[in-house]
């Protein structure tokens, strides 16, 4: 028993600092030994802490135990850190310019390159899109039984297809009471959707009018230089109605054609409120030479990535606003 005692005294003696951090002995006064791997692990953590706190120069050493595996095993599958060259990472680089040249005076008339040149500046055209809401739910199953040149299929689409082929147009209906008219010129999907109006209220639906809305982005493309907005806007005051504290476009209304342009300094144009694919055709081919006069440079290809690299894409961000604005205060704001 005095033995015991003895070794138990020179212990708490040598390792006084370290039982002062673990805490208390057991009830039963067992040997440090004898604790759990947890408790251990967490003495352990306990003691890092206060070592540090205290300016303990075996800090280090306890810290380098505990990191010195997990570097080893990032070192192993990632390899050594690279060092990040800050200087070539801020260059933009050099101008990107054209693969091919592009008479913007004449872009529409060789039409053995006019593919190329469509896809080189990226030319969409949007349908023409009329929709009306109604205060009434339709019955599909029944709509598709009894009007012709109909198709449903509700598990790929929740809606009634009604094919006419006299507007070349298409008509969807859903059950909420909404229709949806596509087409390829605005009076054309506005004839259709009349000419489905009047087939639903001949049998027997109150499809009372709410809310009638077409669509007005018309068309897109994106020139492979950058526009000088202000010089533009210098040029042809007239024409030109820029806000930068509202919109990071400016709007051009042609002169002769009721089409408006929304023009971007990074060469992104849409057409706005075109009544059909040749008179948007008409504008553009009458914009391009006054826009090729405001060339401002070629972009970088970091500005590029940069454009193409953000959560939400402008193009699609301005487009979605310019839709909500139906009543064009974004436009001449």
């Amino acid at each position: 028993m005095d033995t015991y005692e003895e070794s138990k005294e020179e212990s708490w003696d040598t390792d006084t600092e370290e039982f002062k951090v673990k805490g208390r002995l057991s009830d039963d006064d067992k040997p440090i030994e004898k604790l759990s791997y947890l408790n251990k692990l967490f003495d352990k953590l306990v003691l890092t802490e206060c070592k540090s706190n205290s300016g303990d120069s075996g800090v280090g050493q306890i810290k380098t135990e505990t990191i010195a595996p997990e570097r080893d095993f990032i070192q192993k599958f990632f390899g050594p850190p690279k060092d990040i060259c800050w200087e070539e990472a801020s260059k933009k680089g050099d101008p990107v310019g054209p693969d091919c040249e592009i008479d913007y005076e004449a872009i529409f008339k060789d039409s053995s390159k006019l593919a190329a040149v469509e896809k080189r500046i990226q030319l969409l055209y949007r349908p023409f899109i009329c929709v009306m809401n109604f205060g009434c739910r339709f019955n599909l199953y029944e709509l598709a039984i009894l009007m012709p040149d109909t198709r449903f299929d509700p598990g790929s689409h929740p809606s009634v297809s009604v094919r006419l082929h006299n507007t070349f147009a298409q008509v969807k209906i859903y059950a909420g009471g909404k229709m949806v008219a596509t087409a390829l010129s605005t009076d054309a999907a506005r004839n259709a959707l009349f000419k489905v109006v009047r087939m639903v209220q001949e049998m027997d639906y109150k499809a009372d009018i709410q809310t009638f809305s077409k669509n007005i982005v018309h068309a897109s493309f994106c020139l492979p230089f950058k526009l000088n907005v202000e010089l533009l806007s210098q040029l042809h005051a007239e024409h030109v109605t820029r806000n930068p504290k509202r919109r990071p476009f400016v709007t051009y209304t042609t002169e002769n054609e009721g089409v408006r342009f929304a023009i971007f300094p990074t060469g992104f144009v849409m057409a706005l409120y075109s009544s059909c694919h040749n008179e948007t055709r008409s504008a553009i081919a009458a914009l391009l030479p006054i826009l090729a006069r405001v060339q401002n440079g070629y972009p970088t290809a970091a500005e590029l990535q940069e454009w193409q690299a953000r959560d939400v894409n402008y193009k699609l961000l301005w487009e979605k606003k310019l839709e909500d604005d139906r009543e064009g205060l974004l436009l001449y704001s």
